[in-house]
């Protein structure tokens, strides 16, 4: 929730406190996920419950104890209010999510990039979801699109059994499969292209681009998320230029989509492409 933690806590801490405060957090579920300054580490009981007192559906406060690391992109956290528990039920685009934080990774910013993606799906497409994390992007696409076939693939075995859960709390969601292991392995097996392909993993997707070129039908989309600075997008698209070029395909056409940024200048985008 942005901008508004300073309101809660104006009344609660000084003014060179509220100075050096995050203002924004994020709500996964009923938990809300805060970064909390190490200047602020001995109020931290006092932030969580004037969260709790302003918003009554939030049930958990957490800190960030860490930052995303190692290869399934986690991230510690700390209980500082509410109840001791870090599993929450999450809603998304009409698309129920049950998610450990810190037990896997989960990006709530990005759901109206999921909404994006899954608008421009076209009923008979087979997709394909690589890194797929505990389901929203093949969940969401199936929802928006019930004439379509999506199989997500994810290789951190406690995400895949997070998505399989997710897909017990949408049963109603009958087009999609789920696939444990590495997609290097796993796409060989499936023996079948298709028509679309997303890559959602943004630090490091870009070195599996060979692997989604050889599967993606002629006249193909490809959704590549990469992180990239302004004014340097373009590199993005060469990345896909070049894999193309290796593996005899051509770039049709290609446009950026901005998803978010990590840093003032690091930003979140989507290489949307056609290929032939």
């Amino acid at each position: 929730m942005g901008g508004e933690l300073k309101k809660i806590l104006r009344s609660h801490l000084a003014p060179e406190e509220l100075a050096v405060l995050v203002q924004s957090y994020d709500v996964v579920g009923d938990i809300a996920i805060i970064v909390i300054p190490e200047a602020l580490l001995g109020r931290k009981g006092l932030i969580a419950e004037a969260i709790l007192h302003r918003h009554r559906h939030i049930k958990v406060v957490a800190r960030r104890a860490g930052i995303y690391d190692g290869e399934f992109r986690t991230l510690p956290l700390e209980v500082i209010g509410g109840e001791e528990r870090r599993e929450t039920l999450h809603r998304e685009n009409g698309v129920r999510l049950l998610v450990n934080p810190e037990a896997v990774y989960f990006s709530v910013r990005s759901g109206n990039e999921r909404k994006r993606i899954g608008s421009l799906v076209q009923p008979g497409e087979r997709v394909l979801v690589l890194f797929s994390g505990i389901g929203p992007y093949p969940l969401v696409i199936g929802r928006m699109q019930p004439q379509c076939r999506v199989i997500g693939i994810e290789k951190s075995p406690i995400a895949h059994a997070y998505a399989m859960n997710n897909l017990q709390y949408n049963r109603k969601i009958t087009n999609v499969q789920f696939c444990e292991g590495d997609v290097r392995a796993v796409v060989p097996q499936l023996n079948m292209t298709f028509d679309r392909i997303v890559m959602p993993l943004p630090k490091s997707a870009a070195a599996f681009l060979d692997l989604a070129l050889d599967f993606l039908e002629c006249r193909g989309r490809l959704h590549l998320y990469d992180m990239q600075e302004r004014g340097n997008f373009d590199r993005s698209i060469e990345k896909v230029e070049r894999i193309c070029r290796q593996r005899g395909r051509s770039l049709v056409s290609a446009t950026v989509t901005v998803c978010g940024h990590c840093t003032p200048r690091l930003y979140r985008i989507c290489v949307d492409a056609m290929l032939d």
